[in-house]
C-alpha cells in the first residue's frame, strides 16, 4: 500500500515531526509505504533573510501545487492521501474539494486549532472569507484524526467520522536515555523546567511573580529550553534564575531529564485549549512530576497530587513548586505515576496499531 501524506513542515517541525514522520518506520513495518510532502522544507527553517524567506514561502506553494496536480492527474498513483491540518494556508479549500471530486480518498489531521487561525485573525477580510475553510476541508475528508476533546467537539460538527490520536513520543528513546543518564546530586540545584520555542515564550512571561518569589526563598534554578528570553525585561532573568538552554533534538531528552519538575504554563484561550499537551507528555515520558495550567488537554494530563498539580494564580503556582521542593517522596510517586500513565495511555506501539487499522478500513472503504 503506498500513501503520501502532505505536512505543514520537513522533520524539523515538531507537529510534523511527531505525527507524521515517527510513523514512517511502523508503518513500513505493516507493509505501508508512506511519501511525505512537506509544504516548508529545511530551507524556511534556516533561512534568516526577510526577503529570501518571503521566496521560499512561493516556492513553497508552487511546489505544493505542482505536487497536489500530480495526484489529480494520476489518482491511482497512492492508495490514500494524508493532510496535516489543510493542503494550502491562506488558500481556499479547492484542492481538498477537487480531491473529493476525484474520488480521491485523504485523512485530515489536527494537533492544534487552527481554525482559529481563521475565524481569530485580526484582518476582518480574512475572518470573512477563510472562517469556515477549515471546516470545508474536514467534511470533505474521510476521516479526521485529532489529538483532544476541543478539536473532537469541532471536527463532529462538519464530519462524523473523527478518531483521537494523542501526540506521543518514541518512548524507547526515552527509556534508554533515563538508563545512561548520571543522577544529581543532593549539592545542585532544585531544577524547574521548561521546553518550548520561541513563539510559547510568553506563556511564561505569565508565571514570573511565581518564579520569582520562589526563587527568592530556595536553591533553585529555571532551565526553559528553546526560550526567547526577549520576552524578559529590567533583570527579570536574573531575579528568577533563569538559563536559557538552546533546543537541539539531540539534547532535548537529556535536557528534560536535568529536570526535577517539568511545567507548562498556558493562557486560558481558545488556542490553547486546541493544544494536545505534549510538553506534558515529554516530561513524563521522562518520570518527572509535572505542573500545568488547567487547560484544555492539561485537565485530562494532570490528576491533581497524583502525578501532578494544576496551578492557575501566582500562589498556586508557588504553593506547587514548594510542595514538589519540600517531598522527595512525592515527587518519586508522581515520576512513578506519569511513566505507567505514558505507557498505557500515551503509547506510540497503540497508536500506530489504530492509526494503520485507520487507513486500511479507508482504503478498503
Amino acid at each position: 500500500m503506498k500513501i503520501i501524506a502532505f505536512t505543514k513542515y520537513s522533520y524539523e517541525g515538531p507537529s510534523s515531526r511527531y505525527r507524521f514522520y515517527n510513523y514512517v518506520d511502523c508503518f513500513a513495518k505493516e507493509h505501508i509505504s508512506m511519501q511525505i510532502d512537506p509544504f516548508f522544507t529545511l530551507a524556511y527553517f534556516v533561512q534568516t533573510n526577510k526577503v529570501l524567506k518571503i521566496f521560499n514561502v512561493i516556492v513553497s506553494y508552487l511546489r505544493r501545487v505542482f505536487q497536489l496536480l500530480v495526484v489529480l492527474f494520476f489518482p491511482k498513483k497512492y492508495d490514500l492521501v494524508l493532510i496535516e491540518y489543510e493542503l494550502l494556508p491562506f488558500f481556499p479549500a479547492v484542492f481538498e474539494y477537487l480531491f473529493k471530486k476525484r474520488q480521491i480518498k485523504y485523512v485530515v489531521d489536527y494537533d492544534d486549532a487552527v481554525f482559529h487561525k481563521y475565524d481569530q485573525h485580526k484582518s476582518a477580510f480574512v475572518r470573512w472569507f477563510f472562517a469556515e475553510k477549515i471546516g470545508q476541508v474536514i467534511s470533505n475528508a474521510e476521516v479526521v484524526i485529532v489529538c483532544n476533546p476541543y478539536l473532537e467537539q469541532y471536527a463532529k460538527k462538519y464530519n462524523s467520522n473523527v478518531l483521537r490520536l494523542p501526540t506521543v513520543v518514541l518512548l524507547e528513546n526515552y527509556k534508554k536515555a533515563i538508563q545512561v543518564h548520571e543522577v544529581k546530586t543532593d549539592a545542585k540545584p532544585f531544577v524547574i523546567g521548561w521546553i518550548g520555542s520561541k513563539s510559547t515564550s510568553v506563556y511564561i512571561v505569565d508565571i514570573l511573580q511565581a518564579m520569582e518569589k520562589f526563587a527568592s526563598k530556595y536553591d533553585v534554578v529555571f532551565n526553559l529550553v528553546g526560550f526567547n528570553e526577549s520576552v524578559l525585561h529590567n533583570g527579570m532573568k536574573e531575579r528568577c534564575k533563569i538559563e536559557v538552554i538552546p533546543w537541539s533534538e539531540e539534547s532535548e531528552i537529556e535536557e528534560i531529564l536535568k529536570f526535577d519538575v517539568g511545567i507548562m504554563p498556558l493562557k486560558s484561550d481558545p488556542w490553547s485549549k486546541g493544544k494536545c499537551g505534549f510538553k506534558l507528555v515529554q516530561y513524563m515520558s521522562c518520570a518527572k512530576p509535572v505542573v500545568a495550567s488547567p487547560v484544555g488537554i492539561n485537565t485530562a494530563l494532570v490528576k491533581e497530587g497524583e502525578n501532578g498539580f494544576l496551578a492557575e494564580s501566582a500562589d498556586e503556582w508557588f504553593e506547587a513548586f514548594e510542595k514538589l521542593y519540600l517531598n522527595m517522596e512525592l515527587r518519586e510517586k508522581m515520576a512513578e505515576t506519569n511513566i505507567q500513565k505514558i505507557e498505557t495511555e500515551y503509547n506510540h506501539s497503540m497508536n500506530c496499531k489504530k492509526y494503520v487499522e485507520l487507513i486500511r478500513t479507508t482504503v478498503k472503504s
